[in-house]
């Protein structure tokens, strides 16, 4: 039975190259100035932020200890 050649390495084939891909234009973007937040806006959703936390720490307590129960009962 006769021996299988061997594999020729990529030098000795000659490596087949991809064809190069077309580049497309890239595009300009603009982006538009965010509206400034006045005092009272900021001060809300400062105030609201706030808020959101507090009822949040609150509803993870009850959530861990339903309230009306104590570790001294």
């Amino acid at each position: 039975m006769a021996k299988k050649a061997r594999k020729k390495s990529a030098a000795k084939r000659g490596k087949k190259s991809k064809p190069a891909k077309k580049k497309k234009a890239a595009k300009r973007v603009t982006r538009r100035k965010a509206k400034r937040k006045t005092i009272g806006e900021r001060l809300s959703r400062g105030y609201h932020t706030v808020v959101d936390t507090v009822k949040g720490t609150d509803r993870l307590r009850n959530k861990l200890e339903p309230p009306g129960t104590s570790e001294t009962a």
